[in-house]
């Protein structure tokens, strides 16, 4: 179950600097989320109920929200730090009627409630335990609508591999080459090694597992990685 998330502290003021580290750290951090909105948008669903899974600090809410303005939100986060920071911007941007927030896990949203989409960004690393993961996926199948989409971008690679350390390499000279200082190149390098990579035949395997198909890869840059599923029938369930 998701609360057995232990090991991680959701709550800790680091969380703060999520979102200035990853703007250093993953090629097109903002365009990402123009991305996925691309991806979900051409469905042609001007309106929409769409579930954000690990909202953060709040920058998918707003995007998503400013852009579509026909789209009913729903941003869940186990952190209350990042919750808060999430309803700053909402309120900022004037979204609070449209947008609700809530802290916790997904198996606490009422599973009555089927959303036309959902996203898992950058999320998936601080589960550790397979099972885990797999039952995040599990949860938020059934919450969709049957065909509803599941957009998952994350952290992935094989360690064991020359290729991976090549890749690392690579990495870590782009941020060098965007002017990110030594020390937090260092930084963020150590912490997405204390994290977990997704493998990618691992979580191919969970999505199938879940209820997903037609999985395709839609962003590769360095060790990031984003794929899109789609929820099969209910009948195939």
């Amino acid at each position: 179950m998701e609360e057995k998330i232990i090991g991680v502290d959701f709550n800790s003021k680091k969380n703060k600097n999520y979102e200035e580290l990853a703007r250093k750290a993953i090629f097109g951090y903002n365009q990402l989320y123009i991305m996925v909105l691309s991806l979900l948008e051409v469905e042609h669903h001007e309106v929409a109920n769409v579930l954000v899974v690990g909202c953060g600090g709040g920058t998918e809410l707003t995007t998503f929200g400013n852009l579509m303005p026909n789209w009913r939100l729903t941003g869940i986060d186990p952190s209350e730090e990042m919750i808060k920071l999430s309803k700053l911007k909402i309120d900022e941007y004037n979204l609070s009627n449209r947008v609700s927030l809530h802290q916790g896990f997904v198996e606490s949203l009422p599973e009555k409630e089927e959303y036309d989409f959902s996203t898992l960004l950058f999320v998936l690393r601080f589960i550790p335990e397979t099972g885990d993961k797999n039952s995040l996926l599990k949860n938020i199948a059934k919450r969709l609508k049957p065909g509803a989409k599941l957009v998952i971008a994350d952290q992935f690679g094989d360690p064991n591999t020359e290729e991976f350390s090549n890749t690392i390499k690579s990495w870590k000279n782009f941020m060098k080459f965007e002017g990110a200082p030594p020390e937090l190149v260092d930084k963020i390098f150590l912490q997405s090694s204390k994290q977990n990579l997704i493998n990618e035949k691992e979580l191919l395997k969970l999505l199938t597992e879940a209820g997903f198909e037609k999985i395709n890869r839609f962003y590769n840059s360095f060790i990031h990685c984003g794929w899109i599923a789609q929820k099969t029938s209910e009948e195939r369930l």
